[in-house]
Parts: C-alpha cells; structure tokens; sequence
C-alpha cells in the first residue's frame, strides 16, 4: 500500500468534491452480453462464476483508479485488489468468500474453490476482511 500526497494529487479537487457528500457513490446498470465467455468457461470445463470473477479482477487490477482506497483519511493505492464474493448455502443462507487475486487462472481458481467450500461448510456470514 502506497499513501499519496493529496496535496500534489492531479485528483484533489475530485477527492475533495466526492468525499464531502453524505454518499460518493455512482453506478451504472446495464445489460451485457457473456455468451462468448460462457462458451469459453464451459469449453474449458470451468465454471462460469470463476470464469467471469477472474476475467473481472483483471480488469480492476488493470485500472490505477481502481486500486485507489481511502485508509485511515488517506488515499492509498494498492498493489492489487483481492476479490469478494457472496457465496449461496443450500439452505438459504450465504456467507462471503474473500478470494486473494492471482493472474493466472488455476490459481485463482484453486483459492476460490477453497473458499467456496468454506463458506458452504460453515455458518453466519464468514466475514473475515483481508486486504484490498
């Protein structure tokens, strides 16, 4: 984790604009198209949900932005940001997975499989924060 000096942050004025509202946040919700990375998910027998998380974590950890957290009222830019997910019980229940991100697929995917599993073997929510 990096803190950066908001006083020379090209961002500043953002910062300052978004932080002071009561809730900074902004989405967006639209439709798209996972076809194609269904296909891919099913021709190489993997999941579609570990398919698409880990095609996700590498779009966040390819955006700088994305990496930005305010700790302790600093802004910190992490190295890379982990994943989290809500994990659904058979019995109705979910509790969180926390899914430390790797490039790499198999890896990725053998820490989601860990966690998957012990979030379906416990109970309550698993909320055990991690890193960003």
């Amino acid at each position: 984790m990096k803190i950066i000096d908001i006083k020379s942050w090209n961002r500043k004025e953002h910062f300052e604009f978004f932080s002071s509202m009561a809730s900074p946040y902004f989405g967006i919700t639209t439709e798209v198209d996972c076809t194609k990375a269904y296909d891919n998910a099913k021709e190489n027998g993997h999941s579609f949900f570990a398919h698409y998380l880990h095609k996700s974590m590498i779009a966040v950890n390819s955006v700088e932005e994305l990496k930005l957290r305010i700790v302790d009222h600093q802004i910190a830019s992490f190295e890379k940001i982990n994943a989290g997910a809500t994990i659904g019980r058979p019995d109705g229940t979910f509790g969180f997975a926390y899914v430390n991100f790797f490039s790499d697929f198999e890896s990725f995917n053998n820490e989601l499989q860990n966690q998957i599993y012990e979030v379906l073997n416990s109970t309550g929510f698993k909320i055990k924060w991690r890193q960003h």
